[in-house]
């Protein structure tokens, strides 16, 4: 089977990775050499199984494991805390029962032991906070687990084309392969096939503050101010899902949304972000379905594509890779991707960050 995958991501190349276990002939075609615009260069590298639709709990739970079992990608497992305020009591007591009988490890706490166990935290408006404490989710470095899937294909014979597809002279293959990112739905109208998917770019700050750096600190996300936030070097790095500037063609930061975000951490950590300085920043897309923020993984007319992430791309490619690889082979998919169909019903993934 000749494959063509048009994309080389964090995605397309776990894809590549899957399906060259089978010994068929793979091209993956990146038009971005160096990978300036791509999505998994530019995420912050969480890996957590702290979701609300029980797919995306279970590929976490697969590729975590992999990612800690199967790469030699070094996994920093701090953790992950979220935190609810009342308006958000149904979403936790739903998604909590949810991962727990899927088997994540994740644990409730009220506000008063939030409290005692994070005291730089301010907790009068939260209804709970739910985290993991046995390793089972953190970040790792985006860049590394590209590499070693680009290695890993290299080593398997997998062939990299930096051009664009459009432009390359090729008998057709038996299969072509879109994981493009949000360009998947530029790359499928020339096939004519319709993905809606779109692009958000969102922008990341660094801080420095006054205080020591808190080096085992969880990824912290705030459900009810929009911030998250982990310890990066001598400072941290801050997102905040209220500087989506949606489809916008440059990757600067999005700098006046600085002064909305410093209240913000100000207000939930108040010891720690009195005297902070930004010091940087940097801004990315997400490709997002405009369905539900849930992934879309279909065919059409015998063209395989896998886009939609919404900041998942990362964390969820091994699953993926796997899931699309299954697809091609004809095999049953080792995850329920009913979810993932462009013909589906919406099911909004709550906890996006």
């Amino acid at each position: 089977m000749t494959i063509r995958i048009i994309g080389g991501g964090i995605i397309g190349l776990s894809t590549a990775y899957h399906l060259s276990k089978e010994g068929d002939e793979i091209v993956v075609y990146e038009i971005d050499k160096a990978y300036e615009k791509a999505s998994f260069a530019r995420s912050c590298g969480g890996m957590r199984s702290q979701f609300s639709t029980p797919t995306n709990i279970l590929m976490s739970r697969y590729s975590i494991d992999f990612v800690k079992n199967q790469t030699d990608v070094t996994f920093t497992p701090n953790g992950y805390l979220m935190l609810f305020d009342h308006d958000r009591q149904q979403d936790h007591d739903h998604s909590l029962a949810l991962q727990q009988r899927l088997g994540a490890t994740t644990t409730s706490m009220q506000p008063e032991v939030l409290a005692r166990e994070f005291p730089f935290l301010s907790t009068d408006d939260l209804y709970r906070g739910c985290i993991t404490r046995d390793g089972s989710e953190g970040w790792i470095d985006p860049n590394a687990l590209h590499q070693w899937y680009r290695s890993q294909c290299r080593a398997a014979g997998v062939q990299f084309q930096y051009s664009d597809f459009r432009k390359a002279s090729f008998t057709p293959p038996d299969t072509i392969i879109i994981t493009a990112g949000f360009w998947t739905r530029e790359v499928a109208q020339h096939f004519n096939i319709e993905v809606p998917v779109r692009g958000e770019k969102h922008t990341v700050f660094r801080v420095q503050t006054s205080k020591p750096v808190i080096a085992d600190l969880p990824l912290v996300a705030d459900l009810a101010s929009g911030v998250y936030l982990r310890p990066e070097g001598d400072g941290y790095i801050v997102g905040y899902d209220g500087n989506n500037e949606g489809e916008a063609d440059d990757l600067e930061p999005y700098w006046p949304s600085w002064d909305t975000v410093w209240e913000k951490l100000y207000g939930r950590f108040p010891d720690i972000f009195a005297e902070a300085k930004m010091v940087g920043a940097w801004a990315g897309h997400y490709d997002s379905s405009t369905i539900d923020h849930n992934a879309i993984i279909d065919c059409r007319d015998g063209v395989y594509f896998a886009t939609g992430f919404t900041g998942r791309g990362l964390m969820h490619s091994p699953a993926v890779g796997l899931s699309v690889s299954e697809l091609v082979l004809g095999r049953v998919p080792s995850f329920d991707l009913s979810g993932y169909r462009l013909d589906r019903q919406a099911q909004p993934e709550k906890y996006v960050i």
